[in-house]
């Protein structure tokens, strides 16, 4: 059946610019974009917004919303919406409600199908950058199963999601006891042994300010066209974009934006690409890889831009940065604790990537009626 047979309303959201602007103080309500869709952010990641009591509830997401983003790379990635939530969309993406004989769930499920994303390539393409309209989305066909089956379907494909969620609000939960542990050792002073610890001029004894230099050297990633696919991920400001056969470094190290989203540090501890909008870091001295990365994270980056349409970071930015070094004992303590964070964290993300794996599989057989739940 088309899309549009299923579908009772399909819109674009709010300009991001008059009607729905991302501010920097808490209004209690929040504005989903592309980037937060793309990058799977959760709702406590939003952007706050104001706007106007009519568009707060004209466009405000509610249960069973179905959002498509619908420009530039990312053009055909979805979310589904399960609860009410304090948020409005913007019009870089397109919102679905849908009548009795569509689960909206599983209409979601069908736009994580090769061939949707394929249909979404054909008829978003254009000489500027990739543009999906409203009437293009709902001629897309989904099978014409009745609702029995769709809710046979759906529920089969949530007990996978619902474990990968699970999964992902624990690696959270050790993310937060990671960033504790180092906010009560560096900025509270309350490391082990702290309080027979002598200090001076209001530091513990031992531990000084050394410029960046002294600690890493800064190295610039290397552009990624001619990496061929493979399962080293490449990584840019944003995060990983694809993975490629070859690795540009393979030692722990602490990523930092050239260009773009200067306070997207990142922390890697593999074979990886980091692209030419990248630096990535070589350390100087033992057990600071993680350390640094909290550091820096703590930081407002985008504070040193230099860049005018593009915001910009420099290795001489960086290097001129002065930061607290705690003693070798201390530091290789926070490392080892840290570490042992890292590792039941990184168990918990290979599980899910086999978790994707087998759902993803499954999905297309059933999508197809192939498999029958």
């Amino acid at each position: 059946m088309r899309l549009k047979d299923g579908v009772t309303k399909a819109n674009t959201g709010l300009d991001a610019i008059k009607r729905a602007p991302i501010v920097d103080v808490d209004t209690g309500l929040k504005c989903i974009r592309i980037q937060d869709i793309s990058q799977n952010k959760g709702y406590e990641d939003w952007g706050f917004t104001t706007t106007t009591d009519k568009d707060r509830a004209n466009f405000q997401l509610k249960e069973n919303d179905v959002l498509v983003a619908r420009t530039g790379a990312t053009v055909g990635v979805s979310v589904y919406i399960n609860k009410t939530l304090q948020s409005v969309y913007n019009n870089g993406t397109i919102r679905l409600r849908f009548n009795d004989t569509v689960i909206p769930k599983f209409a979601y499920y069908t736009f994580q199908t090769k061939e949707f994303m394929q249909y979404i390539d054909n008829i978003s393409c254009v000489a500027t950058q990739p543009n999906l309209r409203i009437e293009g989305l709902l001629r897309f066909t989904i099978p014409d199963f009745d609702t029995k089956k769709q809710r046979k379907i759906v529920d089969f494909l949530s007990n996978y999601d619902n474990l990968i969620e699970n999964n992902n609000k624990r690696i959270r939960l050790l993310e937060q006891m990671a960033e504790n542990l180092y906010k009560e050792w560096f900025v509270r002073f309350r490391f082990p042994r702290h309080k027979t610890a002598e200090f001076e001029n209001g530091l513990p004894k031992g531990w000084e300010y050394k410029k960046l230099d002294k600690i890493i050297t800064v190295c610039y990633g290397k552009d990624h066209s001619k990496v061929e696919d493979g399962s080293i991920p490449v990584y840019g400001s944003g995060g990983i974009m694809r993975y490629g056969n070859r690795a540009l470094y393979d030692g722990e190290s602490v990523l930092i934006p050239r260009k773009g989203s200067l306070n997207n540090i990142m922390w890697v501890n593999e074979p990886f690409w980091s692209v030419d909008t990248m630096f990535y870091t070589k350390a100087l001295i033992p057990h600071i890889e993680k350390y640094l990365f909290y550091v820096l994270s703590s930081l407002d980056m985008a504070s040193f831009n230099t860049g005018a349409a593009l915001p910009s970071m420099t290795t001489d930015i960086l290097y001129h940065l002065k930061v607290l070094i705690p003693n070798e004992t201390v530091l290789s303590k926070f490392d080892l604790m840290v570490t042992d964070l890292y590792e039941q964290r990184n168990m918990l993300e290979k599980e899910n990537q086999n978790l994707i794996k087998q759902r993803d599989l499954l999905l297309p057989r059933l999508m197809s009626g192939k498999l029958e739940v």
